[in-house]
């Protein structure tokens, strides 16, 4: 198979950002196509072009300086999805993109044709919808949006003191989820080749802030079996996708060490960035590796632990107070609250 060397990424922030870098390394060439004119690619990309993703004549000029096409977010609209992939290869494909931008549809999935548990949710369509799912759920609700929710964004935690503030609440695309009781937050990420080789970092221990991720720990403090089953559930879930390409599978470690998957990322992940200074192949090489059809390895860990701690808002002014950290700056335009700026990676010894 002739190997492709022009991707196209849509999508410029700090995942694109890393892919450039990352594709200096093996030789490709990245063309990004970004909606803002600010963005943290734009310094490491062979070519970009700044549009909107309704603007067909301009993806159209994007095209054709590549190969193929993947995403740095899934939270792109299905309509230009579906104008690229008639015209240059996709990655990762239209079936995983539409499960994973779409709370329900995701859920969905993974409940009854993967076979997986989620915490238990209810679609909400109206206040008496949400009254209903939070006495299900013994007043543990909270209400997320289908579409966009990335990073906290469109969800509230349900109360007895908030719930009537919901009385005229727009409830178009929304569901109420159960809150669960767990232990520990994991993520395992995957990568299939086209060959269908599997291959996956070691899971993960995730702990969060405001309902963003504030820091990754390598390794997870789980069992071996809860260790073996995660790995399991996230190469069972990228193959039921039949996807090519890099998948990031969130996941719950209940107080019975039972696990239930969270949330699905068909591209890299936040809390996959440890693998950048960790590991002789790193997730945006492998991702890179994936769609340009090569043949992919297991990573091999050259650290017995790391710690990765995300740069957020007005941290940023107090980054030189990790000394013993290395930081990757994300090289955003404006500091604003609950913005990623960057993050600071520590190897154990």
């Amino acid at each position: 198979m002739i190997k492709k060397k022009k991707i196209g990424v849509l999508g410029g922030g700090q995942l694109g950002m890393f892919l450039c870098i990352a594709a200096k390394r093996i030789g490709k060439e990245i063309t990004v196509y970004s909606e803002s004119s600010e963005f943290s690619a734009e310094k490491f990309a062979h070519n970009y072009f700044i549009g909107k993703y309704s603007n067909f004549s301009k993806i159209d000029e994007f095209l054709n300086q590549v190969d193929l096409v993947t995403v740095e977010t899934e939270n792109i609209p299905l309509d230009t999805l579906r104008y690229i992939n008639k015209k240059k290869p996709l990655f990762p494909n239209l079936f995983a993109i539409e499960k994973a931008q779409h709370r329900e549809k995701e859920k969905k999935f993974l409940n009854f044709v993967v076979g997986l548990r989620t915490a238990n949710y209810k679609v909400v369509n109206s206040y008496s919808d949400l009254l209903e799912a939070f006495n299900d759920f013994e007043k543990k609700t909270i209400v997320k949006s289908c579409e966009q929710g990335y990073d906290g964004k469109h969800q509230y935690t349900i109360n007895n003191q908030n719930i009537n503030d919901f009385r005229n609440f727009n409830f178009n695309e929304f569901i109420a989820e159960e809150i669960v009781e767990f232990k520990k937050e994991i993520s395992v990420i995957v990568y299939r080749d086209i060959y269908g080789n599997v291959m996956n970092y070691p899971p993960v221990e995730n702990n969060h802030k405001d309902k963003i991720l504030s820091e990754t720990i390598f390794p997870a403090k789980i069992n071996e079996k809860s260790h073996e089953k995660a790995i399991s559930y996230a190469k069972r879930i990228i193959c039921s996708l039949n996807m090519v390409g890099l998948l990031a599978v969130e996941m719950f470690l209940l107080k019975d060490n039972a696990l239930i998957v969270n949330e699905l990322a068909p591209r890299p992940h936040n809390s996959g960035h440890w693998t950048l200074d960790c590991c002789d192949v790193n997730q945006f090489d492998n991702l890179l590796l994936t769609i340009c059809g090569y043949e992919v390895q297991q990573p091999k860990i050259n650290t017995p632990g790391c710690k990765m701690i995300n740069i957020i808002g007005e941290n940023y002014h107090k980054i030189n107070n990790f000394k013993e950290y290395k930081f990757y700056d994300y090289y955003k335009n404006k500091v604003l609250p609950k913005r990623k700026m960057g993050h600071l990676l520590k190897k154990f010894k």
